[in-house]
């Protein structure tokens, strides 16, 4: 379904830069900014810390008064609203809104994204997910040009895919070291 007439790029134009033929979208990019900051100082707060509480160790959260589960409700109203306006972010960008498939696409590319950043199944920063994102479009632009010149065959898709995945495995199977 197109956004056009719409939505269409309403953060993107927002103060945006443009000089010859290049374009920076600065309300985008304010924009995450912004909300990232809302999440920082979130979990500054004193609800943010028990969050982190009960995500870190429920037992320990439990013990210090913390109601563990209303926490874990908490959390996943707060990430998914996140992802609803990530969402519409990422449909004002490029213009459509994708129905069927749009939650697999969109929880795979920011898991990769976030692991790919150095974030843990445990521990995850704002700092992972800026450098995860950065690395993660820098691998997804250049692979399908790179693996096709290569085999000489349009696989672009099949490989953004395979890529995405493969960066998730990954992830989740490295080893860190434990610090003593």
């Amino acid at each position: 379904i197109s956004v056009e007439g719409y939505w269409l790029g309403v953060l993107n134009n927002f103060l945006s830069i443009r000089i010859g033929n290049f374009f920076f979208p600065t309300g985008t990019i304010l924009f995450f900014a912004l909300i990232a900051l809302l999440v920082w100082s979130f979990f500054k707060t004193k609800l943010g810390t028990a969050m982190t509480a009960a995500g870190s160790n429920p037992v320990y959260a439990k013990a210090a008064g913390v109601n563990v589960d209303r926490m874990r409700i908490l959390s996943v109203v707060i990430s998914t609203v996140i992802a609803a306006v990530g969402i519409l972010v990422y449909e004002q960008s490029f213009g459509f809104i994708q129905l069927y498939m749009a939650p697999l696409l969109m929880a795979f590319p920011a898991v990769a994204a976030l692991l790919l950043g150095g974030a843990s199944v445990s521990k995850a920063s704002m700092g992972n997910v800026i450098i995860g994102a950065f690395l993660f479009q820098g691998i997804l632009t250049m692979t399908p040009s790179v693996m096709n010149n290569l085999i000489k065959s349009d696989m672009s898709e099949v490989i953004r895919i395979i890529v995405s995945n493969g960066m998730i495995v990954y992830a989740l199977t490295r080893r860190t070291k434990v610090r003593k």
